[in-house]
């Protein structure tokens, strides 16, 4: 059963009783990200992220680990381009204790200078780990080129450059900014009862005030682009191609989900059967959907060798216009509504996940969707539906490419990336 109350400073809450479990989810969300920073502070949330564990008035960040170790607990948090969440999961019996240590994290920061020295470093070399990972760099270099000079296009962890000079004074500001009422969803799953839980956010967070100082950014505006970035020390070129797609909320959603799976979201998906099983190109290759509140993408990656460049892009071009075509047999759409169905309610299974579900919900549809809902939606979709979809992402449109790797000597025409 889920419900959802308000608290009396404007702060969402939202559970999800689920008696058959022994253990509890509770996350602090914030409907903010890094696509709100200014340039100037690109990854002041990442790294507010990272401080808020390293010491409260309460508690050292010592005490922090200790206290969820003690009860073989989980105590983390993540940020992303438009929300940022602190959580814990541990068993039923301490969710007080979650909530004490939460709102503590979160109203109650030091921001030591030692310390944000010391993390300072921690995530530069987060930064140079990625920098030293291609198959995760040719993402950040994707959406950078895909959304030029737009928030949703810079890294969420920042750049060295950046992180290297941001001040302790300029993060509190923004945290004092962020981190209010009307910023914040709590939720929870689990073995719960959702009383308990509104009595216990109240204790702890019904103190919480102040009032958005975030201006926000408008929806980016994407102008296709090819990018070539050359590593010769590379054994592979590292390749996203993709182009622009609805918002998350949008009410075409389930048969956009749908066509990315048939196009790469699985291994009995077309790219992967194709590129990889028959031709054997690729060992890595994949489609994805990045979705938010006002704009996304659908990308597919891959990771191949230099001279089989050009082979690999005109036949994802190919998979895609085929689709554009409606050359999709009922069989297969079947078997990819079973497969998002099997793994929605895998998923399910995990009261982190659904806890991450209920705030996710809140905030970009305002409401929650029963799980029947969800599964209706999916039944629901057509061949028709995912042909028009198709046509509406791909039909004329250049796609954007970014290559990283031994690409000194290639060269990609814009026309070749129309489907």
């Amino acid at each position: 059963m889920i419900n959802k109350d308000k608290l009396a400073n404007g702060i969402i809450v939202v559970t999800e009783e689920l008696p058959h479990l022994r253990s509890v989810a509770l996350g602090v969300w914030l409907n903010k990200g890094s696509r709100d920073e200014t340039e100037q502070l690109n990854g002041v949330s990442h790294f507010i992220e990272h401080i808020l564990f390293k010491g409260t008035r309460k508690r050292s960040g010592l005490e922090i680990a200790r206290t969820i170790d003690s009860i073989g607990g989980q105590l983390d948090g993540m940020t992303g381009r438009e929300n940022i969440c602190f959580y814990a999961r541990l068993l039923d019996e301490h969710l007080p204790l979650a909530f004490d240590l939460l709102s503590d994290i979160v109203i109650n920061p030091l921001f030591k200078k030692e310390d944000i020295e010391s993390e300072r470093k921690v995530i530069l070399e987060e930064i140079k780990m990625v920098e030293d990972s291609p198959d995760e760099l040719i993402h950040d270099l994707f959406i950078a080129s895909f959304w030029q000079n737009h928030p949703l296009g810079r890294p969420v962890l920042g750049t060295r450059e950046i992180v290297s000079k941001l001040s302790r004074k300029r993060m509190v500001k923004y945290f004092e900014k962020c981190f209010v009422p009307e910023n914040i969803i709590i939720s929870a799953a689990g073995h719960l009862k959702h009383k308990e839980v509104i009595k216990l956010a109240q204790k702890y967070f019904g103190c919480l005030q102040g009032v958005n100082g975030l201006l926000g950014s408008i929806a980016p505006k994407h102008k296709p682009s090819i990018m070539m970035v050359n590593r010769n020390e590379l054994e592979q070129v590292h390749l996203c191609l993709g182009t622009t797609s609805y918002p998350i909320n949008h009410p075409d959603r389930y048969a956009f989900h749908i066509l990315n799976v048939l196009l790469g979201g699985g291994i009995s998906s077309r790219l992967f059967q194709d590129i990889r099983e028959k031709r054997g190109l690729a060992y890595s290759i994949y489609s994805f959907l990045n979705l938010y509140s006002d704009s996304g993408y659908l990308a597919t990656y891959v990771g191949t060798s230099s001279r089989n460049l050009t082979t690999v892009i005109e036949l994802i071009i190919k998979h895609i216009r085929d689709i554009i075509q409606g050359k999709i047999e009922p069989s297969e759409l079947r078997l990819v509504k079973d497969h998002i169905k099997g793994q929605l309610m895998l998923s399910l299974e995990s009261s982190a996940t659904r806890m991450s579900k209920l705030a996710q919900q809140i905030i970009y549809f305002k409401r929650n969707f029963t799980l029947d809902e969800i599964i209706q939606g999916i039944e629901k979709v057509q061949l028709e539906d995912i042909q028009r979809t198709a046509t509406a992402f791909f039909a004329g449109k250049q796609f954007s490419l970014t290559v990283l790797g031994d690409v000194k000597d290639k060269l990609i025409s814009p026309q070749s990336l129309v489907p």
